[in-house]
C-alpha cells in the first residue's frame, strides 16, 4: 500500500472538526453545567478507542529495518527522545512559567512524535518514506516506555502529580490498548491477510479513531468546570508557542541533518518525524492526572490545529531547499513492506 500522494479530504478538515468539537464541549457545558460531570466516563472509554484505533496500524517487527541506516536513525532517536524533552521544558519555562496549565499541556503535547500521519508529509516533500516506515515502530515503543519518566521529570516538575493515578493511566491508556492491538493485527492478518487487514481494516479504524477523538473533545470540555473568558484568551499564547516550537525543531532537524551528512531524502524524514507529533497518545494521561485543569486538555487539542499548516509549510520549504548543495539528493528508497498513514 503505497503512501498516500497528498492530503484527504478528512485531513485538510480534521483541524476544523476539532475546533468545532471544542465549541460544542464548551456550549454544552454552558447549558447543562456541573450536570455534564457524568460525562467524565464517556472521556475516558474514548481516549482508550482512540489510542487503540492508533497503535492498532503498527508493526512492531519492523524495527529491525531502521538499523538498515544507522546513522540517521540515531539521530532521528536523539532528537526525538533527548533534545525534543528538555527544549519543550525549556521553551515552557522562557514563556509559560506563569502559566503552569498550559505549560504541562504543551510538554505533554510536544513528548510524544508521531506514529503515521508524518509520511503523508515525508510523501509530500519526496523524502525517504521507507526509512520513516522503519521508524514508526521505534517512536511507538520508546514513547511507550518512556513516558513515565518524562512524566515525573518533566511535568511533575509543572504541576503535582498523583502518582498512584498516573500509574493507573500509563497502564490503561497506553500498555493494554498497545497489546490489545497487537494481539488484534496478529490475529486478523493471520485469519484474513495483510491486504485484508491493511485495507478495510485500517479505514474503518481511521474513521473509529477521527470520530472517538470528536466525542472526547466534546465531552472533556462539557464535563469540566467552566472556561472563563480569560482562559480563553489565552489561546493565542498557546498557538504562539506551539508555533515555535516546530519553526524551532524544524531549523534544528536542518542543522543536524546537516551535520550529520544526511541525504535530502533523509534530511526531509527528520524533519518530519522531529516536527509532527502524536496528540492522541497522552490524551489519556492528561484526563486521569489533571482532572479539573481544563487548559492542559487545551493545549494538547489545539496542537493539531496548529500542526497541520505548519508542516504543508515546511514541505513546501524543503522542496525549494532540495538539490542545493549542503542538500544533496539520493536515489529514493523503496518502501519494502507496506504500513498505513495514521495519526
Amino acid at each position: 500500500m503505497a503512501t498516500t500522494k497528498g492530503l484527504s479530504v478528512r485531513d485538510e478538515t480534521k483541524p476544523f472538526i476539532l475546533i468545532a468539537a471544542v465549541v460544542a464541549g464548551i456550549l454544552i457545558n454552558r447549558l447543562i453545567g456541573a450536570g455534564a460531570g457524568w460525562l467524565i466516563w464517556v472521556v475516558q472509554i474514548g481516549v482508550f478507542f482512540v489510542i487503540f484505533a492508533v497503535m492498532l496500524p503498527v508493526e512492531i517487527k519492523d524495527v529491525s529495518r531502521a538499523f538498515r541506516k544507522i546513522k540517521p536513525t540515531a539521530l532521528a532517536l536523539l532528537v526525538n527522545f533527548i533534545v525534543i524533552p528538555l527544549f519543550s521544558w525549556g521553551l515552557g519555562w522562557v514563556f509559560l512559567r506563569n502559566q503552569p496549565d498550559i505549560w504541562a499541556g504543551v510538554i505533554l503535547y510536544t513528548l510524544t512524535p508521531c506514529i503515521g500521519w508524518y509520511l503523508i508529509f515525508i510523501d509530500l516533500a519526496q523524502g525517504d518514506v521507507a526509512w520513516g516506515m522503519a521508524l514508526l515502530p521505534w517512536n511507538i515503543t520508546l514513547q511507550i516506555v518512556l513516558m513515565p519518566f518524562y512524566l515525573y521529570f518533566l511535568v511533575g516538575k509543572v504541576l503535582p502529580l498523583d502518582f498512584a493515578a498516573l500509574a493507573q493511566s500509563i497502564v490503561l491508556y497506553l500498555f493494554l490498548p498497545f497489546i490489545l492491538a497487537y494481539a488484534l493485527q496478529k490475529y486478523i492478518i493471520a485469519r484474513r491477510g495483510r491486504e485484508y487487514f491493511f485495507g478495510p481494516v485500517k479505514h474503518v479504524m481511521g474513521e473509529v479513531k477521527l470520530w472517538a477523538l470528536v466525542v472526547v473533545i466534546v465531552a472533556m470540555f462539557a464535563s469540566q468546570s467552566a472556561l472563563g473568558a480569560g482562559d480563553l484568551g489565552r489561546v493565542a499564547l498557546i498557538i504562539g508557542v506551539i508555533a515555535l516550537f516546530f519553526l524551532v525543531m524544524f531549523v534544528i532537524a536542518l542543522v543536524v541533518g546537516r551535520l550529520g551528512k544526511l541525504s535530502y531524502e533523509e534530511n526531509t524524514t527528520l524533519a518530519f518525524t522531529t516536527t509532527a507529533r502524536n496528540s492522541e497518545a497522552v490524551i489519556g494521561v492528561a484526563v486521569s492526572a489533571f482532572p479539573g485543569h481544563p487548559l492542559v486538555y487545551f493545549a494538547i487539542i489545539l496542537g493539531p490545529i496548529v500542526e497541520l499548516p505548519v508542516l504543508l509549510l515546511i514541505s513546501r520549504i524543503l522542496l525549494l531547499l532540495k538539490g542545493k548543495a549542503w542538500m544533496p539528493t539520493a536515489t529514493p528508497a523503496v518502501p519494502g513492506s507496506e504500513i498505513p498513514i495514521s495519526k
